[in-house]
């Protein structure tokens, strides 16, 4: 009588196991640097037999006691549905239905509120795999390289910019890492030679050759309805790059490190002061500052908060 649920219970758990595998399979080319592959797998392993087993346990469990309950009638203890039942039958259907659906609004309208405030639009953390394995730990970390000379617009436009092939090639003209490689070229170098049309072996380049883009992938999207001007805050807030990208030097893999909510944007504006004193761009600011008799004023204080600043 049992042994059809029993059956399909089994199966489900081999489903189950076959598509948690599969998922691991899948994703062993992606998974964190926490896990080894091996160690990874012999977890997903060992919690699937645990699975199976109590799987079986609790199928097993249900056979004797229904096979006890069959030749003891009068010891057969309720079911859950039964004993459900005798608990709320002396409840008012309706004060009970209203209060069940305004308990699931509650919870269900929280988790709703967080997940819209902290989930939906953030991407932090969003690292995607990019088409050039390009390492900043390398050249802003160990080499030193300025952010502005890649990022060349970042003082003068709204856009810090990506480079383009030709300030690569500036350097990577001659730098072919090829100690790394057995005396051939970096791959990855290779890549930016194959879009731009570039012999590392002949130091020449070739002829009437179609330039291809490098198609990177952004990492730091804001919604159309914020406005962010890169030279604002690089030129007149003195800011400096790891103030919103974060430790950028020592990442040989970008990621995006801070929420770029609107909440993390005032919270800045308001605990941020203003160099009004040393900054041509606020003389106005600083005399009033003196005539008010301030030192120290906040961007908020200065109209950072202003809805028209960011919206419009």
């Amino acid at each position: 009588m049992y042994e059809p649920k029993t059956k399909i219970l089994n199966t489900l758990i081999l489903l189950a196991l076959s598509g948690a595998l599969n998922t691991a399979s899948a994703n062993s080319q992606n998974m964190s640097s926490f896990y080894s592959e091996s160690t990874l797998l012999a977890v997903i392993i060992l919690s699937a037999v645990l699975l199976l087993i109590s799987g079986l346990l609790w199928g097993i469990k249900n056979n004797l006691k229904a096979m006890h309950a069959k030749d003891n009638p009068e010891d057969a203890s309720p079911s859950i549905m039964e004993r459900i039942k005798a608990k709320t039958s002396h409840w008012n259907p309706t004060i009970a239905t209203l209060a069940i659906a305004g308990i699931l609004i509650v919870v269900l309208g929280a988790f709703g509120y967080k997940y819209g405030m902290d989930e939906v639009g953030v991407q932090q953390g969003y690292s995607p795999d990019q088409p050039i394995n390009f390492s900043h730990k390398i050249h802003a970390g160990q080499y030193n390289i300025d952010c502005k000379y890649c990022h060349s617009t970042v003082e003068k436009s709204k856009s810090a910019s990506i480079p383009a092939l030709n300030t690569c090639m500036n350097c990577h003209k001659y730098v072919q890492a090829r100690e790394k490689y057995n005396d051939n070229i970096s791959p990855e170098i290779q890549k930016i030679y194959d879009a731009i049309g570039w012999d590392g072996e002949a130091m020449e380049y070739k002829e009437d050759y179609e330039v291809k883009p490098i198609k990177w992938v952004r990492i730091h999207n804001l919604p159309d309805l914020a406005y962010f001007n890169h030279s604002q805050h690089v030129v007149v807030g003195n800011l400096e790059c790891q103030t919103c990208h974060g430790p950028i030097e020592e990442m040989d893999k970008v990621y995006q490190f801070s929420t770029l909510q609107m909440g993390w944007c005032i919270d800045c504006h308001r605990e941020r002061g203003i160099d009004a004193e040393n900054n041509d761009y606020y003389e106005e600011v600083h005399k009033n500052m003196v005539i008010d008799g301030k030192d120290y004023i906040t961007v908020a204080q200065n109209g950072g908060l202003e809805c028209g600043k960011c919206h419009y």
